[in-house]
């Protein structure tokens, strides 16, 4: 079941007419689907997404986001989507020269528990967060969704052993509690729009 249709389910529960016995007190509380709850915590913060079934899906969605936004164009990071370059109608480069205020990169892992998605040195270009154009657009998988920041981090020691990447950093969403109060944090007027493609095994 892709997320939506997940997402279709839960909103809909509440409204069938079969009446479900009510739960004891003390009944654990059902546990929700990972995807479900980053979904859910990461639009609680403000974060934006589009569910892609594809590749050309996926496409499609960037360039919808920089018009409507009237963003000139996208910086992309991340060596691995450059192809991307020759997907999409907008305008865009491989250099951060201040000519586009939109990156586009990868990522490491969706974190369910809060909403956060990690990124490194390798889908920055060896930036920092804080070095990187506002409006961020981020393509993810569903696959990279895990449950906490420990599970992010066993994934990058597993997959960089020869090779781990700098400047490991969380993406927030601008409206999540701990950006808002922090008094100086990389993600604070950053807007974030995740591209998420289904790719479910």
């Amino acid at each position: 079941m892709g997320i939506f249709s997940k997402l279709k389910h839960t909103l809909t529960a509440g409204r069938s007419e079969d009446v479900k016995p009510e739960a004891g007190k003390f009944a654990p509380e059902e546990e929700k689907p990972l995807d479900l709850k980053f979904v859910e915590q990461f639009t609680e913060g403000g974060g934006s997404f589009m569910y892609c079934t594809n590749k050309e899906e996926a496409h499609a969605a960037i360039d919808h986001y920089l018009a409507d936004r009237k963003l000139r164009g996208v910086f992309i990071s991340s060596p691995e989507i450059s192809s991307i370059k020759d997907r999409i109608s907008a305008p865009s480069s491989f250099e951060n020269d201040g000519q586009f205020n939109a990156v586009l990169s990868t990522c490491e892992a969706l974190i369910a528990f809060n909403g956060g998605i990690m990124i490194h040195g390798h889908h920055t270009g060896g930036r920092k967060l804080s070095d990187l154009p506002k409006h961020h657009i981020v393509v993810g998988y569903t696959t990279q969704i895990v449950a906490n920041l420990r599970d992010g981090m066993t994934a990058i020691n597993q997959k960089y052993r020869d090779n781990r990447p700098s400047h490991i950093a969380v993406i927030r969403a601008p409206h999540d509690q701990s950006v808002e109060m922090a008094s100086a944090d990389p993600n604070k007027d950053r807007t974030v729009f995740l591209v998420l493609i289904e790719d479910e095994i």
